[in-house]
């Protein structure tokens, strides 16, 4: 094909030969919108993960804690963890919440406790008045297990829903209300979390993690 052939215009009025330029403009594009999404898809999730120490006896506890992860303005569901080896005599806790000192709560600093007792979940807040227990009965609770906590947030921060699941099954705390349980699980005063191992429970860890809300496009 000599010049003119490849300066005609093809079907649809536009220079054949500007095609295979398109199509290299077309990677160029792809390749820099994707580089420089990068940092956002990097954030797009950030997490802290807390685990505990065994205690040293099985009358004992042990305690781990981290500072809580910066919360950026895209994120829309904050994902709570608790997992442990349980057994019918063990249990662990996460606690979120300000910042304190020593093994004792401080009752004022503290948001939200959610922990496994002896075969039951459980959720403490509003200066630890009263425990609410799952409604669901598991008498073999021996082996691994893990509660989630899935909170979705608007756009200030604010928690608006909240679901709770363990071992894929849905988890109910008899007796809460929603504006109670939503006010202890509000992101925007916590500092830390932390995590407690009791009556020689093993491999407890607790993971708080913000998650954003985001889409996906591919320019070909």
């Amino acid at each position: 094909m000599d010049f003119k052939e490849r300066l005609a215009l093809s079907g649809d009025k536009f220079p054949a030969i500007l095609f295979p330029m398109l199509k290299n403009s077309y990677i160029a594009i792809f390749f820099i919108v994707s580089v420089s999404m990068l940092p956002h898809i990097a954030t797009a999730s950030t997490v802290a993960r807390v685990e505990a120490p065994p205690p040293v006896n099985v009358n004992g506890e042990a305690h781990a804690a981290k500072p809580m992860p910066k919360m950026f303005p895209t994120a829309r569901t904050i994902k709570i963890t608790l997992a442990l080896d349980a057994s019918a005599a063990n249990g662990a806790a996460v606690t979120l919440g300000k910042t304190w000192q020593g093994s004792l709560p401080e009752p004022d600093k503290i948001a939200v406790i959610l922990g496994y007792d002896r075969g039951e979940w459980h959720i403490r807040g509003d200066r630890l008045r009263k425990r609410f227990t799952d409604t669901a009965v598991n008498p073999s609770s021996a082996g691994p297990r893990m509660l989630v906590a899935r909170v979705r947030l608007d756009p200030d921060g604010m928690p608006v829903n909240v679901t709770f699941s363990s071992d894929g099954q849905p988890v109910l705390f008899a007796g809460l209300e929603a504006d109670a349980l939503l006010s202890w699980l509000d992101p925007r005063g916590w500092e830390s979390v932390r995590v407690t191992a009791r009556g020689g429970a093993s491999n407890v860890f607790a993971e708080v993690r913000y998650i954003a809300d985001g889409s996906l496009l591919i320019m070909r």
